[in-house]
């Protein structure tokens, strides 16, 4: 799915998956195969609905309706959150299908169509890309360092920082040289 269509409950939990990937399976070993995806899952689930809040909040037998108000507190995906209540034994594997093909048929399989959830940004993320341009450090320079494709650097942080793209400005000494503009009346 293009970065710019995904969703923020979405984004949230390729995030948690992620973090799930490093410290379940560290740095040195590069995860791999459906095992390490299943626990990679598995962290991001807990992660973003952890067992103590949903046991609190979530009723026996969840509705689709309620679903919807739910996802809005740990504010991740609908089917997230239904996968997350049978897990916890919540919901009988009868209420967890009708959940599944309620929401699929709604188009939340694959998108969140009433998302209502504000993409997040990353605050470190931006200072460090502000630290790094005020060095003369471009976001192509950081993704040569990192072995990437710009397009994929920008792909991994796509709307967790704004960065700067380089303009067609000529430099001199530092200074931008910028076309002398006036207003005409």
């Amino acid at each position: 799915m293009d970065p710019v269509e995904k969703t923020a409950e979405r984004g949230r939990f390729d995030a948690a998956h992620e973090l799930g990937h490093l410290v379940l399976h560290g740095e040195e070993q590069m995860p791999h195969g459906p095992q390490a995806e299943a626990e990679a899952h598995r962290f991001a689930a807990a992660f973003l609905i952890p067992r103590a809040d949903v046991l609190a909040h979530a009723p026996h037998g969840a509705s689709t309706s309620w679903i919807f108000q739910a996802k809005l507190r740990w504010k991740v995906a609908a089917m997230a959150l239904a996968h997350r209540l049978h897990e916890l034994g919540l919901t009988t594997e009868w209420q967890y299908r009708t959940h599944c093909v309620e929401l699929g048929r709604l188009g939340y399989r694959k998108s969140e169509p009433r998302s209502g959830v504000a993409r997040e940004t990353s605050q470190v993320l931006g200072k460090v890309f502000t630290a790094l341009r005020s060095e003369g450090t471009r976001p192509a320079d950081v993704a040569r360092e990192l072995h990437l494709r710009p397009a994929d650097l920008n792909d991994l942080i796509f709307g967790l920082v704004v960065t700067a793209q380089e303009g067609e400005g000529q430099r001199h000494g530092g200074v931008h040289d910028w076309p002398k503009l006036s207003v005409v009346r």
